[in-house]
């Protein structure tokens, strides 16, 4: 029997209100809210009864930094000021705040590199999109580089670390405590790593399997995603359980099974 905390909740009720009084209802699972001068301000609601409001900063360059302050009003009260900072740090480099250990679901700490030009990049999925995704095969805190690549990356980091001379869809990097937690396999300190997606080849399997785009780039995230947390396919029994939870989790998201 599911758990309260398990059940979908009921979505937000969402009002727009206008300068003059006037209200709109919107449904919605996210909202994108530009500020003007490069910034924007993320709202994204929660799925399930656990969940929380999250709120993300983003800016128009990979070149600033979108950093997020509270400033208290009132007993009942705050202002949040996104500002951009050209001085600092990439974003991914920014360090995270170690918030308590609690039972709620696993932390994913996500960066998201789009290293992509021309055509393939208006294919490249949202990063609240790979940041879904990716949530959904986590099975412990991690933090995550997710880097989306052109076909020359693809084919260098593939010969480099793999020895084979040809770009793939996915690779998977372990590094850090994660990597010998993984090694050892008694759960360690913090999951480490990073998944490598080169997007035109992402976009060409797509394209020959009858897929959406979409779906296989949710898929292949759910795939590195579970590599990274130490599961693997080198025997039949191995990539027969391996698809059996892919294919469970990408059925919770709302997409087909991808072996069928």
């Amino acid at each position: 029997m599911p758990k309260a905390a398990d059940k979908p909740m009921a979505r937000p009720r969402i009002l727009a209100i206008d300068a003059e009084g006037k209200t709109t209802r919107v449904k919605a699972e996210r909202l994108e809210i530009e500020l003007g001068g490069g910034r924007k301000l993320l709202l994204a609601f929660p799925e399930r009864a656990w969940g929380d409001l999250e709120i993300e900063a983003e800016g128009d360059s990979d070149d600033v930094v979108p950093m997020l302050s509270l400033q208290p009003g009132a007993c009942n009260l705050m202002t949040l000021r996104v500002d951009l900072h050209h001085d600092m740090l990439p974003a991914e480099s920014v360090e995270s705040i170690d918030l308590p250990q609690s039972d709620s679901p696993p932390v994913l700490k996500l960066a998201v590199q789009k290293a992509v030009d021309g055509p393939d990049k208006a294919s490249v999925p949202k990063k609240h999109n790979i940041r879904r995704w990716a949530q959904a095969a986590l099975l412990r805190d991690a933090e995550v580089a997710v880097r989306l690549v052109g076909e020359a990356e693809g084919r260098e980091l593939n010969r480099a670390f793999r020895g084979k001379d040809y770009a793939t869809n996915v690779l998977t990097f372990v590094y850090g405590e994660g990597e010998e937690a993984h090694e050892r396999g008694d759960g360690g300190g913090p999951l480490a790593g990073d998944l490598v997606l080169c997007v035109p080849v992402v976009l060409r399997e797509a394209a020959e399997q009858g897929k959406t785009a979409e779906a296989h780039f949710a898929h292949l995230v759910v795939h590195g995603m579970l590599h990274l947390q130490g599961h693997d396919h080198e025997n039949e029994a191995e990539a027969l359980d391996m698809e059996k939870l892919e294919t469970d989790i990408l059925g919770g998201l709302g997409y087909a099974d991808p072996y069928a």
